[in-house]
């Protein structure tokens, strides 16, 4: 292709683009993709849920016990689980946070001077007020995302129970030559899902129990709760042991100098066991990633989707590589520069 062909392309695709642009913006084409997006979200959580939830459920299915048992069991068991979740540990959080809430209108916090005048600095700049704006957007989120899990849970119940496997149907409609690459990539993709889910499990495990024979004996009142924060937030890659680290460790200080070094000392040496030992040999099989890549898919799925969308990007990451991979089996790349670059 000579130069003039090129510079003909490049205005067409230019003048394309502003249009576009304009189209998009006149028929607030993206408010409705958005309305679209929220409206099929929830059934994107459930096919994801069925897709995570199916190894599993087709381990414990034999001919002794059916497929149909095996679902309902494992779905009661999920919801025994977040009755019990909501009834014990969300109103407990609540009254934790109500009460510190309180304490810090009222100025009834034990803290040391040197943090209180801190305090008092930030409250001068409206900083707390700041902080306390983001408190308010991050439980709204919550919020969301909670009522779109429960309504993807009763849709992924259902696609259990009636073993429908909406992405296999899909396949079928499929040219006979391209099938076989698609259903390889389908059972690479739930073979990733299903060692990710189970090394975040064990991770997580393994990693508060790690963290609860410490903190036993610097707070053995919040032990528990302490321990249980550092797994949730060790679950988000690189970036994690930071957002939990750090408040635990300046709360800690805020109480006692003594124990906020303790607490220090004792997450840096969590951190470096834990990432050093038991995230390489759980993530090994599943995971293998240049991690500038998973930076990369840190902040973008963590823009897109919130902290779901960071704890889950290396597992969306190695789905768009795959997804990337069958793209180039089938070709797809090469069909449309062929389009694109004809004349």
């Amino acid at each position: 292709m000579n130069k003039v062909i090129l510079a003909k392309n490049i205005i067409i695709f230019s003048i394309c683009a502003i249009l576009l642009y304009y189209v998009f913006t006149l028929f607030q084409i993206g408010n409705l993709l958005c309305y679209i997006f929220n409206l099929f979200f929830p059934l994107m959580i459930a096919l994801f849920f069925h897709f995570l939830l199916d190894p599993i459920i087709n381990y414990f299915s034999s001919e002794r016990l059916q497929r149909k048992i095996v679902v309902v069991h494992i779905y009661l068991s999920l919801t025994l689980l977040f009755i019990i979740g909501c009834y014990f540990v969300a109103p407990y959080i609540l009254n934790q946070c109500l009460r510190f809430y309180n304490q810090f209108c009222q100025g009834n916090l034990k803290l040391n001077p040197i943090f209180s005048t801190i305090i008092q600095f930030l409250e001068q700049y409206q900083v707390i007020d700041y902080l306390m704006n983001i408190l308010n957007g991050w439980t709204q989120s919550v919020l969301y995302w909670v009522t779109n899990i429960l309504l993807a849970m009763g849709i992924s119940f259902y696609l259990s129970y009636d073993n429908l496997h909406l992405i296999e149907k899909l396949i079928i409609y499929l040219p006979f030559d391209k099938q076989g690459i698609c259903m390889q990539t389908l059972k690479k993709l739930k073979l990733i899902t299903y060692q990710f889910m189970k090394s975040m499990v064990l991770d997580f495990g393994f990693f508060f129990f790690m963290c609860l024979i410490p903190f036993f004996f610097i707070d053995e009142s919040l032990a528990v709760w302490i321990a249980l924060f550092l797994a949730i937030t060790n679950l988000i890659p690189y970036i994690g042991p930071y957002i939990g680290g750090i408040p635990v460790v300046i709360y800690e200080y805020f109480i006692n100098p003594e124990l906020g070094y303790a607490a220090f000392m004792s997450v840096i040496v969590l951190q470096y066991l834990e990432s050093s030992y038991l995230q390489p040999y759980l993530f090994s099989k599943c995971i293998k990633l240049h991690p500038i890549a998973l930076f990369i898919a840190l902040t973008f799925f963590g823009n897109l989707f919130g902290v779901v969308g960071m704890i889950f990007s290396p597992l969306f990451l190695s789905y768009t590589v795959l997804l990337l991979g069958l793209l180039k089996e089938l070709r797809v790349f090469s069909k449309v520069y062929s389009i694109v670059m004809k004349e």
